[in-house]
């Protein structure tokens, strides 16, 4: 009996070594990461003004910090995941506007437009020991915002090691802080451009709500998160595309990339869908290729049975003015030749239609009729008549919900930086309740809302008739 038990621990043992355990994630609160003003920075005086743009987060896997084992090389601990509790992107931008404001270049109306794309932001233990490190890599860009033309662009680096995760990577950011401070390149922005014939707006002190306003930024209500986050759905999983500015020189969707920025905020931090489920393609990353790289393989290899699947298009439609046909335009689109570079309608809903999701929302800021606001037609074509609802099949686990109806067009709410129909989708989200404890939503109810409240600010702002649509046989139910 003795040599069993013996055999049986001994067996076990190495069972647990052959099998390592994986531990629950580690969050990191936001709140921990944001670095401190670097005390040998002076501030100076306010030298020129940039329009800073909402940064992205460029990596892969959008919802986690890092993963490796607790023994480092070799060894069988578990592993453990380190997330963030929320968008990181947070953290970066205020450390880059500190840092601007210490060097004196302020935020409000300017030719100069400053993004950022976050190209890393990782933790672990080294391959060969259990000391922790941390990278934060930051690629900083500032574009011409008459022409759309790069002016300057930097990467920058912050790194740290140490034992404790949370600490280490918090120090990482502020090596990155000091990084940013110590570049000086920025500095001479404003002497090249005065050089070359450009004149700046002159400094101005401003109410928050002016710059705000100035930058197109957090103007709206709508842009304040409401409190209540639904439960987090690991089968839940959204597309959401914004086209503002196209190749081909098209007439812009006005605050079409704000609208998309927004509606995955809802989504990530409202309505518990994981950001490594939701991916946002905006301006040059939604090419026709890239529409048929999620909306058809990236769905395809992800959604199973049951999950819930959120499709979100804020841009210029366009219609085939021979067949009728609608089509989504991508950012290489040429309304002259839609058939081939466009995405039609149809096309996507026979895509959705082989998901074996239970539930599936379309919402389309956009229109068809090529008569003008989100919609765009061929040189010498005239605008056509388009009845959407008898146009297109719609799968039955399908429910759409459209900016506008036939020969309408789709308008921009410009005192609330978005589009009209994005805007009140928005706000029903926010101020009624049609968002379940799961973060499924009652399509049904939030079409309810919308729809008149569209109409009413489209005939007395714009004098303009703007009905919205509700399609699919699914449309009293929750999504």
């Amino acid at each position: 009996m003795k040599w069993g038990w013996g055999l049986l621990f001994i067996v076990g043992s190495v069972l647990y070594g052959c099998f390592p355990t994986v531990q629950a994630p580690t969050v990191i609160p936001v709140s921990d990461l944001a670095p401190s003003v670097s005390g040998d920075v002076v501030a100076r005086e306010p030298l020129y003004t940039v329009i800073v743009d909402r940064f992205r987060d460029g990596r892969s896997n959008r919802g986690i910090l890092g993963q490796y084992d607790n023994l480092g090389k070799g060894g069988f601990a578990g592993t453990v995941t380190i997330t963030s509790d929320r968008d990181i992107t947070e953290v970066f931008e205020g450390l880059v506007k500190n840092s601007l404001n210490r060097k004196g270049i302020l935020q409000g109306p300017s030719p100069f437009i400053l993004r950022g794309l976050i190209k890393r932001a990782n933790v672990g233990a080294s391959p060969d020991s259990q000391v922790i490190k941390a990278e934060v890599f930051l690629e900083l860009t500032i574009i011409n915002s008459a022409t759309g033309a790069y002016i300057w662009k930097k990467s920058f680096l912050g790194a740290a090691s140490g034992i404790d995760p949370k600490i280490t990577l918090a120090n990482a950011f502020q090596d990155l802080a000091k990084v940013v401070d110590q570049d000086d390149s920025l500095l001479a922005l404003r002497q090249i451009y005065i050089a070359s014939g450009g004149k700046l707006p002159e400094i101005q002190t401003a109410s928050q709500f002016a710059v705000q306003a100035a930058i197109k930024q957090a103007v709206s209500d709508v842009d304040e998160l409401p409190a209540v986050k639904a439960t987090q759905n690991k089968h839940a999983y959204a597309i959401i595309i914004g086209i503002e500015r196209y190749r081909q020189k098209l007439p812009s969707a006005d605050f079409a990339t704000h609208d998309a920025e927004i509606v995955a905020e809802y989504l990530t931090k409202v309505m518990g869908y994981p950001m490594e489920n939701v991916i946002v393609l905006l301006n040059d990353k939604a090419s026709k290729n890239d529409f048929d790289k999620y909306l058809g393989r990236w769905l395809l290899n992800n959604v199973e049975k049951d999950s819930s699947v959120f499709i979100y298009y804020s841009g210029h439609g366009a219609p085939n003015p021979t067949t009728g046909d609608a089509y989504l335009v991508p950012y290489d689109g040429d309304p002259s030749f839609i058939d081939d570079t466009g995405y039609s309608l149809q096309k996507l809903y026979g895509l959705l239609g082989r998901l074996p999701a239970r539930k599936i929302t379309v919402a389309l800021d956009s229109c068809f009729s090529g008569a003008g606001g989100r919609s765009v037609l061929a040189k010498g074509a005239r605008p056509i008549v388009m009845t959407l609802q008898n146009a297109l099949i719609i799968p039955q686990n399908v429910t759409v919900m459209a900016a506008a109806s036939n020969s309408q067009i789709s308008s921009t709410y410009e005192e609330k930086s978005h589009g009209l129909f994005t805007y009140f989708m928005l706000k029903g989200i926010k101020d009624t309740d049609v968002v379940d404890r799961d973060g499924s939503l009652a399509v049904g109810d939030l079409f309810t809302y919308v729809k008149p409240q569209v109409e009413r600010i489209a005939r007395k702002q714009y004098n303009n008739m703007q009905t919205p649509q509700l399609m699919g046989v699914k449309v009293s139910q929750n999504q």
